[in-house]
């Protein structure tokens, strides 16, 4: 795990919001996405959202490598006639991808992940304006 990574890990886990927001602006997310073939792209366009212990949460991934190993290990929770996207922002725009009441589920998993949780989110979102 690169140092920038680990250190996004540790700074959510500390719970300061103004570090966490300025940490996520200088971090670049992939968010995975999904379509099925013969679908309208502007009908799909999204990123995966997930619940975990009853918080919807949106999944995002601090490098491709980390996501292509979620998406292999996940390979039976897409369909087959699924296409599976990753989408690289910045962290500003990830941000922008939040869902009020929603929290952040980072590097899904793996042996490192952080749950971000929503009243978390909504600070950090807060921060945003």
């Amino acid at each position: 795990m690169s140092e920038q990574n680990s250190s996004l890990h540790d700074v959510i886990s500390k719970g300061n919001v103004p570090e966490i927001h300025s940490t996520i602006l200088a971090s670049d997310f992939v968010l995975i996405s999904t379509s099925k073939a013969g679908e309208n792209d502007d009908d799909t366009v999204g990123a995966l959202t997930a619940e975990l212990e009853e918080v919807e949460v949106l999944v995002a991934f601090t490098n491709e490598a980390n996501a292509k190993i979620f998406v292999d290990a996940m390979a039976d929770f897409f369909e087959e006639d699924e296409s599976i996207d990753g989408i690289l922002v910045d962290g500003a725009a990830m941000l922008d991808y939040m869902t009020e009441g929603y929290g952040l589920l980072l590097d899904a998993e793996l042996e490192i992940n952080t749950l971000m949780a929503p009243n978390v989110t909504a600070k950090v979102l807060a921060l945003q304006a």
